[in-house]
C-alpha cells in the first residue's frame, strides 16, 4: 500500500500503543512456563500477534476481549513455530524452546533470517543444545540434551541474546551465565522486570547473572504505552505544537524514554503531567547527540530533526543500526538526503544538518520505523511525497495513520480508486 498525506491544522490527543517489548515477553513466558496471566492494553501489532500465535502453537488457550487477553497455558512442545519478522519473538523463543527440551523447527520471513543470532546459538550449544541451520536461514532446535551449565554470551550485537538466556535459566529453575559487551542494557532490565512479575528473581553481579525461583499467583498486568511509537509524534510536535500523548509510563524502563530528556535539552518544549505528555512548538532547537547503541529504534526519527535544523543531529555508534530490520544507517542517509539535508558520514558518527529542502516524488523502505520516520519528515516539510510499503508499519504501530488523522491530516492510498481520503 502506498500513501500520500495532505496537511491540515495539526492539533489533538493520541494514546501511545502498547509496548510490544513488554507484550511479547509476557505472552511468551506465560506460554512456556505454564503460568497463566491476564494482559490489558494490547495493541495487536504484527509482532505482538506473532508472539500470541507462538503461544497457541505451544497449546496455550488465549481469550480475547477487546484490548485485553487472558493466557491459559498447557505447554506442549510444538513441531514448528512461525516467528514472522519479529526479532524479539525469534530470539526469546529459541531460549524457551531449548529450556523446555523441545525439538522444533523455526520458520519465519526472509528479512528476519538475515539478522544476527549466532552468539545465542553458540551459548546454547555450549549448554548442550543441538542446532541445524536450514537453507532458509532459520534453525531446527533440539534442546533434549541441554543443561543448566554455566555459559558465557556476547551481548554486543543484541541485548535480546541476554534476555533469551535469562528466560532459558528461569525455565530450568537454576543456573548462571556471564555476559560480555552488553548493548541496550535497559531492554534486559525490561526482561528482568517481567520475570519478577512471574515470581523470578534475577541476581546481577557485574557481568554475571543468576536465577532464583519464587512463588507465583495469577497476575493481571497492564502494558504501558510504547515510547518508540510515541517518538514520531513527539518529533512532529516540536515543529507543529498542540500534540498530547497519553498512556506513557513516566518512570518507564524503556530505553526510548530518553527521547524526553534528549529533546527537552534541545528544545524545552515537552511538558510531563501524570501519564501524559504535552508537546509545544519549539522556539529553538539546539544540536542533538544520539547514541544508537542504546536507542537504535528512535535514531531514525531523531534524524528527521536534522533535516530541518541548522544545529543538526549527530548519531554516534551508528554501526548498531546495520543489524536492525534493515540497514537503518543507509536508510537514514537516504531519507535525509531525499529531503535535501546535508549528511556527513564521519568515522564515529553521522551528522545531519538542514540543507535546501526538497519535495521527493516517492520514498520506499521496507523497515516500519524508516517508513514512519519518512512520513513524519514529509508532514513537517509539507511535501507531496508518495510513501510506499505503508502496510509495513503494522509491525509495530497499526494505528499510526489513524493517529495522524486524529491530529488533523488526511491520508490517501493507491488502494482507494475513488480518490477520497481512506482513513
Amino acid at each position: 500500500m502506498n500513501v500520500k498525506i495532505k496537511n491540515g491544522t495539526i492539533s489533538g490527543t493520541i494514546y501511545a500503543p502498547s509496548s510490544k517489548s513488554y507484550t511479547q515477553r509476557y505472552v511468551l513466558y506465560s506460554a512456556f512456563s505454564n503460568k497463566p496471566v491476564k494482559i490489558k492494553n494490547v495493541s495487536f501489532s504484527e509482532d505482538e500477534m506473532v508472539s500470541l500465535k507462538i503461544a497457541e502453537s505451544c497449546n496455550a488457550t488465549i481469550n480475547y476481549n477487546r484490548k485485553d487477553i487472558e493466557i491459559k497455558p498447557d505447554f506442549k512442545c510444538p513441531d514448528s513455530i512461525y516467528v514472522g519478522e519479529s526479532g524479539t519473538s525469534y530470539r526469546l523463543s529459541i531460549g524457551l524452546l531449548v529450556a523446555r527440551k523441545c525439538k522444533t523447527t523455526i520458520k519465519g520471513e526472509q528479512q528476519l533470517a538475515g539478522r544476527p543470532v549466532e552468539p545465542l546459538i553458540k551459548a546454547l550449544s555450549d549448554a548442550g543444545t543441538n542446532f541445524k541451520k536450514h537453507k532458509d536461514g532459520f534453525y531446527m532446535v533440539d534442546g533434549r540434551n541441554s543443561a543448566s551449565t554455566g555459559v558465557s554470551i556476547d551481548g554486543g550485537t543484541s541485548s535480546q541474546f541476554v534476555s533469551a538466556m535469562l528466560y532459558y535459566y528461569s525455565i530450568l529453575g537454576e543456573g548462571n551465565f556471564t555476559v560480555s559487551n552488553m548493548v541496550s542494557a535497559n531492554y534486559v532490565n525490561i526482561t528482568i522486570n517481567c520475570l519478577r512479575n512471574f515470581g523470578i528473581t534475577v541476581h546481577n553481579n557485574g557481568n554475571n547473572y543468576s536465577i532464583e525461583n519464587g512463588d507465583y499467583a495469577v497476575k493481571e498486568i497492564g502494558i504501558e504505552g510504547d515510547y518508540s511509537s510515541a517518538s514520531y509524534f513527539i518529533v512532529l510536535g516540536i515543529f507543529t505544537g498542540n500534540i498530547k500523548i497519553k498512556n506513557l509510563g513516566i518512570d518507564s524502563l524503556q530505553p526510548d524514554r530518553q527521547i524526553i530528556e534528549l529533546l527537552n535539552n534541545a528544545t524545552e518544549c515537552i511538558k510531563i503531567g501524570g501519564n501524559e505528555l504535552t508537546v509545544d512548538k519549539a522556539n529553538f532547537i539546539k544540536g542533538i547527540i544520539v547514541d544508537a547503541s542504546a536507542t537504535p529504534d528512535i535514531a531514525p526519527v531523531i534524524s528527521v530533526i536534522g533535516i530541518f535544523s541548522t544545529e543538526g543531529v549527530k548519531i554516534y555508534n551508528y554501526q548498531r543500526l546495520k543489524t536492525k530490520e534493515s540497514d537503518r544507517w543507509k536508510g537514514i542517509i537516504e531519507m535525509c538526503r531525499a529531503f535535501g539535508a546535508t549528511v556527513s558520514v564521519c568515522e564515529n558518527f553521522i551528522e545531519i544538518k538542514k540543507g535546501i529542502l526538497k519535495d521527493p516524488e516517492s520514498i520506499k523502505f521496507t523497515d516500519h520505523r524508516m517508513i514512519m520516520s519518512a512520513i513524519i519528515a514529509g508532514v513537517i516539510a509539507g511535501s507531496h511525497t508518495e510513501f510506499k510499503n505503508a502496510e509495513k508499519i503494522n509491525k509495530s504501530y497499526p494505528e499510526f495513520l489513524v493517529d495522524l488523522k486524529r491530529l488533523g491530516l488526511e491520508i490517501y492510498s493507491d488502494l482507494n480508486l475513488s480518490g477520497d481520503a481512506v482513513i
